[in-house]
């Protein structure tokens, strides 16, 4: 289930300025999902079998951090927000400070963190961008990642 807010498209870098907060609404991992993404990126025992994840520190099944991230970033990037600007990135700073279980909707929101031209006058530049994913029905934060990405101006 994917649900998301209508942000219209950047057409540069200058648009953005630190302070702004994108609401990019929610999606939901199904457990068929997170087993696939563990079995193929993260084949840890809580991430592929319910009962070995009663075992855990998480005491469930729980989805790969790396999934939540690829996740987020995807449901980002399939918003279209970034299409016309987006030049790659690289840098992210990552941390999950709570599990993500199967069949919890979490909603995406993007802040911006900096802005900053090219100094060369190259038409292109930088912004940081933190994405708080946090679960609907508690606000819980599942995902909080600061990314570095290069855009055209």
């Amino acid at each position: 289930m994917t649900t998301s807010a209508t942000i219209a498209p950047l057409r540069s870098l200058d648009e953005l300025a630190p302070g702004q907060v994108y609401d990019f609404g929610g999606f939901t991992l199904s457990e068929a999902e997170v087993v696939e993404f563990a079995r193929r990126y993260d084949p840890q025992p809580f991430h592929l079998d319910r009962e070995a994840a009663r075992e855990s520190l998480f005491g469930e099944l729980v989805a790969s951090g790396l999934h939540t991230l690829s996740a987020a970033f995807g449901h980002l990037m399939r918003s279209g927000w970034l299409a016309a600007v987006s030049l790659g990135g690289n840098r992210i700073d990552t941390r999950w400070p709570a599990p993500l279980r199967p069949g919890e909707p979490v909603r995406l929101k993007v802040e911006v963190l900096e802005v900053q031209p090219s100094r060369s006058g190259r038409p292109l530049g930088v912004a940081k961008l933190r994405y708080l994913l946090a679960r609907e029905a508690d606000g819980v934060v599942v995902l909080d990642s600061v990314g570095t990405h290069f855009l055209r101006r």
